[in-house]
């Protein structure tokens, strides 16, 4: 049986995995099609791989319990992801990086008093250095409306805050689910409840976006199927405070790949942003091997 540090050391590890592999989305997503079409080709796509993994594996199966909970889950992610992307189209992507961002904060905060969770010192510590590592990388003050075609806007702000406030409710609302029923059938269930509900704007997406169908499969099978499983299974063994810190990886990861890819050569600002969100992880991964950090949840 594999001991709990050691569960954690891999959740910690393959959740590290998956937030340079999701700052590489960017990569993928700069295209025209409307924000809700493609978040439903990715949920679509991602719900379709999973399920033929899991049916293929023998682990294919439906929920008995917490069906609300895991529906509430699937509408969230939808929101949170369709409000994210239109907010990145409405002003800049460094602007609503930077807002968003406030959900994973916000999330910690709150997992005390709804999940009952123990946040310690150094977990803040390293919360708030990624944190600031995050505003230097993604520097929002910076003007970048003529590289990217468009500037602040209230609009775009609005929708960042509200995809960071879905963000916050997604990670409270589905730790418990994930829990109770894994990491496989959180993904599959949240998937395919997010697909169905998007499934008009998909539709439309993949019939008259074909030419983008190869980047359809990738950011759903590989970014959101397979990632999501990584997710939830990581969120399963991990406070809710450490998957946080983790995940400001992926805005530092974003300006790597876009270094190799596109280019786009990092300033002085941003490297050290880099090495503070790096030394933020490190600190919480140290953390998550505190035995008592994990506990019942409460809810």
């Amino acid at each position: 049986m594999v001991s709990t540090s050691r569960t954690q050391i891999l959740a910690v590890s393959g959740l590290a995995l998956l937030a340079v592999l999701w700052g590489a989305i960017p990569l993928f997503v700069r295209n025209d099609v409307p924000a809700i079409g493609l978040v439903g080709a990715r949920v679509t796509f991602g719900a379709v791989a999973l399920i033929g993994v899991a049916a293929a594996v023998h682990k294919l199966e439906l929920p008995k319990i917490r069906k609300g909970r895991l529906i509430l889950s699937g509408v969230l992610l939808a929101l949170h992801w369709v409000t994210f992307f239109q907010a990145i189209k409405l002003t800049t992507v460094a602007v609503a990086l930077a807002v968003l961002y406030i959900g994973p904060i916000a999330a910690a905060i709150l997992s005390g008093p709804f999940l009952g969770e123990i946040v310690p010192q150094r977990l803040w510590f390293a919360l708030g250095i990624a944190a600031v590592g995050t505003v230097l990388v993604v520097q929002p003050w910076a003007d970048r409306s003529l590289e990217e075609g468009v500037g602040i806007t209230t609009e775009g702000i609005v929708l960042a805050v509200v995809s960071a406030g879905l963000l916050t409710a997604l990670m409270l609302v589905g730790k418990p689910v994930a829990q109770d029923l894994g990491g496989l059938t959180m993904a599959i269930g949240e998937l395919t409840v997010a697909s169905l509900l998007l499934a008009p704007a998909t539709y439309q997406a993949v019939t008259q976006y074909s030419d983008f169908m190869v980047n359809f499969l990738i950011l759903g099978a590989l970014f959101t199927g397979f990632a999501g499983y990584v997710y939830w299974e990581a969120m399963r063994h991990l406070p809710v405070a450490v998957v946080s810190v983790i995940m400001y990886i992926e805005p530092a990861s974003a300006v790597l790949w876009a270094a190799v890819f596109l280019d786009e050569v990092p300033n002085p600002a941003t490297w050290l942003g880099v090495a503070f969100v790096i030394a933020g992880g490190a600190v919480a991964a140290t953390t998550a091997k505190d035995k008592d950090l994990m506990h019942a949840t409460a809810l």
